[in-house]
């Protein structure tokens, strides 16, 4: 799995496969190099979750736009990561024996694991020369607006973040993720592009990798402050190890019961004392800030098993697959950045 395939063109059979197909056309996680006609090169990240294909979509949809009888007639040259093959032909977020492919650029806890290495080599080769911005491609499992998540608040960011969408998030965890590996390096953004293959998420995303394939230079002068909204990853909230989760639809008894359709509460804050689970025991949630400290007592009520916050915060990235909540996190709580 810790070798990388490095390719100076792209198959035809690439425009048009889908994601379970995807080992077709690479049999391994493979990092494309497409000359355009200027540089420095945009670098775009796709399938670092296997099952969040929206990215194979959305660089479908740019590449059959230059393609030509001699290949691709690109207004900026690409470095295009295609990720976690594996675990996209498996319909997988990733492989349980695997680490997370957005947990293994620089900045990770793991440094000694394969996916790291593998990493590491596309890190080497797309530094050799300057990038002009950074883009990692994802998808929600749950319901939310796209949006851009960054971990540098500069001007450069902030314009990135403002040409996707007016709302974008500070984040400084999980260590490891793609875009902070890049805060010393160029413009970085993830594009969080709502639900897999949304097409408003899409639309959003192939304009924001068009105009910066077509930009001499981002704009000089300071983003107006009403162009962009920015929130802020304050706390990661965790079911603890070991409950017995669900939701109100489901027809069984569980340790923690969350509301239905939870995930309407995306990017709307919740009330304190808005109660959002039920639970028979004292402590079913792990609520942590980004630096480790333990802030449950501090933010989850539990009133005779009612689940509610104690101040108001607004979730993110809520998602409803159970495999998900465990692997990764229930959802982030945010609240407004503070410069």
């Amino acid at each position: 799995m810790n070798r990388l395939n490095i390719v100076n063109d792209l198959p035809d059979a690439f425009l048009d496969i889908s994601y379970r197909d995807i080992k077709k056309v690479f049999d391994r996680p493979t990092l494309v190099h497409l000359e355009g006609h200027k540089g420095p090169a945009l670098f775009i990240s796709i399938m670092l979750h296997g099952n969040e294909y929206s990215g194979l979509l959305i660089m479908q949809e740019i590449l059959k736009k230059y393609k030509n009888a001699r290949g691709y007639a690109l207004p900026r040259s690409i470095w295009l990561f295609v990720g976690n093959v594996e675990a996209a032909s498996q319909g997988l977020r990733r492989l349980d024996n695997e680490l997370d492919f957005n947990r293994a650029w620089p900045g990770t806890t793991q440094p000694n694991a394969p996916t790291v290495k593998l990493i590491a080599q596309v890190m080497q080769k797309i530094t050799e020369d300057e990038l002009f911005a950074a883009i990692d491609l994802h998808n929600n499992t749950g319901k939310n607006p796209p949006y851009g998540c960054i971990s540098v608040v500069n001007e450069k960011n902030k314009y990135l973040s403002s040409f996707f969408h007016h709302l974008a998030m500070v984040f400084h965890t999980p260590k490891g993720v793609s875009t902070m590996a890049f805060d010393e390096i160029c413009p970085a953004i993830t594009l969080e592009c709502s639900t897999p293959g949304n097409p408003l998420g899409i639309e959003k995303a192939v304009a924001l990798i068009d105009d910066l394939m077509h930009m001499d230079h981002f704009p000089d002068k300071p983003l107006p402050s009403h162009d962009l909204q920015l929130v802020q990853n304050s706390a990661v909230l965790k079911i603890a190890q070991g409950v017995n989760f669900g939701f109100e639809d489901e027809e069984e008894h569980f340790d923690l019961t969350l509301v239905a359709n939870f995930d309407r509460h995306n990017f709307t804050q919740l009330k304190v004392s808005e109660v959002f689970a039920h639970t028979t025991l004292a402590r079913p949630l792990i609520v942590t800030a980004e630096d480790g400290r333990d802030l449950t007592d501090e933010l989850i009520s539990n009133k005779n098993g009612a689940i509610s916050l104690k101040k108001p915060l607004m979730p993110a990235m809520i998602t409803l697959d159970k495999k998900i909540i465990m692997q990764d996190c229930l959802c982030y709580l945010l609240e407004e950045y503070e410069y």
